[in-house]
């Protein structure tokens, strides 16, 4: 397994990272969660809780005080039930993931290689309310709900430093997304229009910066620049739709051939499915 531990904002921001490092990788898929004066962002992944225990045993004095679930998804939500049990951690998230979040899932076994084989375990979930404050009160987050990549994801801004984390609501880039039999629906009109609440919300802060996992930090320009990448997705999609071309014609034509993620989970993750995705939204 790989970790890393980083610090953002002249300290006021801890980053734990980490990835599997299985064989079948070949690009390590990271995920992420913030501690920011008291108040945890994500937990990390299943695979992730011994190394997540150490990370939260080497805190020391800056003590974990709340944590906040921006969305269910296993490499968010993995941690969470040890955080509770062993460490007392109150955990809170959003209308809609409380009840996944209470009962814990499994998940696919392609998924498993990535994140871990225990699945989600059940955590007592309390109501995240909004806005929420940091431990001392010297931060307050506003929690704007960015549906799309999970129905239940939400952003948590604070405005006064202008930084936002976005959790996976943003991607760098999109090539693929989930669908087909998946308990994971991504909708890509639900993500073009949670990235312009982000937008809308974010007018003004031009010294924005941007959490995405894995230590990537961006500004305000990735917002843009992903409003302008699906549009224009959107009508290429359209056009080649209006000429009559098929599915995977329309796949073969913007991205070239299915790739190895298509065959590793059984078309659950895929061009097709984006494709799929942006001519529901041209339609409805």
């Amino acid at each position: 397994m790989a970790t890393q531990t980083l610090s953002h904002c002249y300290e006021e921001i801890i980053e734990w990272c980490w990835a599997s490092e299985h064989e079948l990788i070949t690009n390590p898929h990271w995920t992420s969660c913030y501690l920011i004066d008291g108040l945890l962002i994500d937990t990390g992944a299943p695979g992730g809780v011994e190394d997540f225990r150490k990370f939260v045993n080497s805190l020391g004095t800056q003590k974990i005080q709340a944590c906040i679930l921006t969305h269910t998804h296993e490499d968010h939500a993995g941690g969470a039930h040890m955080l509770q049990n062993e460490f007392n951690v109150p955990i809170y998230a959003s209308e809609k993931a409380i009840p996944i979040l209470k009962t814990g899932y499994t998940y696919p076994e392609y998924r498993q290689v990535v994140w871990g084989e225990d699945g989600v375990l059940p955590v007592d979930v309390k109501l995240l309310p909004n806005p929420i404050s940091s431990m001392s009160g010297k931060y307050t987050f506003h929690i704007i709900p960015i549906p799309g990549h999970a129905p239940e994801q939400v952003a948590l801004i604070e405005k006064q430093q202008e930084w936002v984390f976005v959790s996976d609501g943003i991607q760098t880039k999109y090539k693929r997304i989930f669908g087909k039999t998946s308990n994971i629906q991504e909708d890509i009109s639900q993500i073009y229009q949670s990235i312009r609440t982000l937008n809308q919300f974010t007018e003004g802060m031009m010294d924005l910066t941007l959490f995405l996992p894995g230590g990537k930090l961006f500004g305000k320009d990735l917002i843009s620049e992903k409003l302008e990448e699906l549009w224009n997705l959107r009508q290429e999609v359209q056009e080649l739709n209006s000429q009559g071309n098929s599915v995977d014609e329309i796949v073969r034509k913007i991205f070239g051939e299915q790739d190895i993620f298509a065959l590793f989970t059984h078309g659950e993750l895929s061009k097709k499915n984006l494709i799929l995705s942006i001519i529901s939204w041209i339609n409805n």
